[in-house]
């Protein structure tokens, strides 16, 4: 970054205060972050004090739990001659606001330039609901609406700055108040990050000696996702180790700092597998390794938005997805259940998900039984929450300036319940369907990936077309089970190496669970989700979609009966 550009959020700040439309202003996101200025990293407080707003006269900070403090002595000992307060200000907001109020309005009449700056917003005015709301609350809400439409604040040069985390976990009168502005302070950009590591190695040059020859380059683009507070524990980490640092364990240190920064919402797929790991499923392999290519050779234009894997239970869509990780060629990460009881912390989860996302990209998204985590529009009984995440969580999968950054894979076997919102085109626009291996030469493969991936290379099976022709289209996870069951018939007869005698013990002895019309009825949603003819087995790929349908509705029927 060039030592004289502010930050982005500074800009924004800047043009929309000179526009005069009003007064307070939210700052969200990253806001307890240093910020990088003129080659020196600000805490937040030191900058508001000593570079955004040095010119102004009267300069106070007030969280909830310091109360009221001034930049300096000379506002402070003016607040305190108005106040006539020899004992301390009050520290409750519904006790000082009105003090406040008052004594802004004097000032400004004096023409004194003023800027205020409200910490932690979120504990003051938290987003609990109009008639859960305390009073201290309300009477807080009141005094901050009504600095920001007052014509003196807005006509005068004071400046009310409102830090909160996420926008979500304020009060929503708040934030849909049109006389305010909310700018986000998003995550360093990658300028930021390569001139703060080399300020780093500056003060610390033992980095350069442990981080293993790897480049400012290279620690720039690994840290990507990190605040700069997080870089610097990181450089620290470096420096004071005892050996060199690889790049796999700068790597692997980067994604537990995202990890534990997310609270537990994400976690990186860690994986040594690869797509040969899977058995099977060709047409969707194939499809996935020239999806690689393209993006390895930078043609993000033919990169689809996002991805639905479907198909019955058992047939290995989180199976492909984790082994598809290993040769992306860019993370992935699985979400986890960001939901809460709590008023307004799913959305604050949810809009902390996609800023780190943003930092983070390129980066790949995988969401496990999606019908149950994303929701949807018409849920009913959360007072619109559902509504509010999918909403947001659709308008940012579409995004067209995440195409080839920010991939989406969702996986479920019940796609009939996902909303049509996230499965068209500009979302989830290429489905993906998995189906259980049907011809005698899938069923044998994947009896042979599933032997050597549970350590059982030296099992014999027969080579016979009719033997295979003859057993069930069990499922990969079947075929675990029954291998799992042919190794304990092994140990009971006291032997450490199962044969096919034992595999065929546990197939007579198997009962699959009894339920053939569910996975029957998520065949038949996979068949009729399906993008592409070419994904299909032969057997489904010329079923008119009114064959399709009529099946699904004569299962549908039938289970309803059951």
């Amino acid at each position: 970054m060039s030592r004289s550009i502010l930050p982005l959020w500074v800009e924004e700040l800047a043009r929309q205060y000179y526009a005069g439309r009003t007064a307070l202003f939210i700052l969200h996101g990253n806001v307890h972050d240093y910020i990088w200025y003129e080659g020196k990293a600000y805490m937040p407080r030191d900058f508001y004090a000593s570079v955004l707003f040095r010119r102004r006269e009267l300069v106070f900070f007030y969280n909830r739990a310091s109360g009221l403090f001034a930049r300096d002595e000379a506002a402070h000992r003016d607040l305190q001659t108005f106040s006539g307060e020899r004992g301390g200000l009050p520290r409750s907001p519904a006790e000082l606001f009105p003090l406040l109020h008052l004594y802004f309005q004097q000032r400004l009449k004096e023409r004194r330039r003023i800027a205020f700056i409200i910490e932690f917003g979120e504990i003051l005015i938290p987003n609990t609901g109009s008639y859960a709301a305390s009073a201290e609350e309300r009477i807080t809400l009141l005094y901050l609406l009504q600095w920001a439409q007052s014509p003196l604040f807005i006509q005068s040069d004071i400046t009310i700055i409102l830090l909160a985390e996420s926008l979500s976990e304020l009060h929503p009168k708040l934030i849909a108040n049109p006389h305010l502005s909310s700018i986000r302070i998003a995550y360093p950009t990658a300028e930021e990050r390569y001139a703060f590591i080399r300020h780093q190695i500056e003060v610390r040059p033992s980095v350069s000696e442990k981080s293993g020859g790897v480049s400012i380059h290279v620690l720039t683009l690994a840290t990507g996702g990190l605040t700069l507070i997080q870089i610097e524990k990181l450089l620290a980490e470096i420096a004071e180790c005892p050996a060199p640092w690889s790049e796999g364990q700068l790597m692997q240190r980067k994604q537990q700092l995202v990890e534990a920064q997310a609270g537990g919402l994400l976690e990186f797929m860690r994986t040594d597998l690869t797509l040969d790991a899977v058995a099977g499923h060709h047409a969707a392999k194939a499809y996935l390794r020239a999806l690689v290519r393209a993006l390895k050779e930078g043609h993000t234009e033919v990169v689809p938005m996002g991805f639905l894997i479907t198909g019955p239970v058992g047939t290995g869509k989180t199976f492909l997805l984790r082994c598809f990780a290993g040769e992306l060629g860019m993370p992935m990460v699985q979400l986890k259940n960001f939901r809460s009881k709590w008023v307004g912390e799913t959305e604050a989860n949810l809009e902390r998900l996609l800023a780190l996302l943003e930092a983070l990209a390129p980066i790949a998204v995988f969401i496990d039984e999606a019908d149950t985590q994303l929701g949807g529009r018409e849920r009913e009984g959360d007072g619109g929450v559902s509504a509010r995440v999918f909403g947001r969580l659709a308008n940012f999968m579409s995004d067209p300036r995440h195409r080839g950054r920010i991939l989406w894979f969702l996986a479920t076997a019940r796609p009939d319940l996902l909303p049509v919102d996230i499965k068209r085109q500009g979302r989830a626009e290429e489905h993906i369907p998995l189906f259980p291996p049907t011809t005698p030469q899938e069923k044998r493969e994947v009896v042979t990936h599933i032997a050597h991936r549970l350590g059982l290379s030296a099992l014999e099976l027969p080579a016979s077309d009719e033997f295979w022709e003859k057993i069930p289209a069990f499922s990969g996870a079947e075929w675990e089970a029954i291998l799992t069951r042919a190794r304990f018939v092994c140990l009971t007869h006291g032997r450490s190496t199962p044969v096919w005698a034992d595999v065929e013990a546990a197939l007579s002895d198997f009962l699959p669970p009894n339920y053939p019309e569910e996975v029957a009825y998520m065949t038949y949603l996979a068949v009729l989700e399906c993008t592409r003819r070419s994904f299909l087995p032969p057997v489904y790929q010329n079923l008119r979609r009114e064959e399709v349908f009529a099946q699904l509705s004569t299962l549908r029927e039938n289970m309803r009966g059951s």
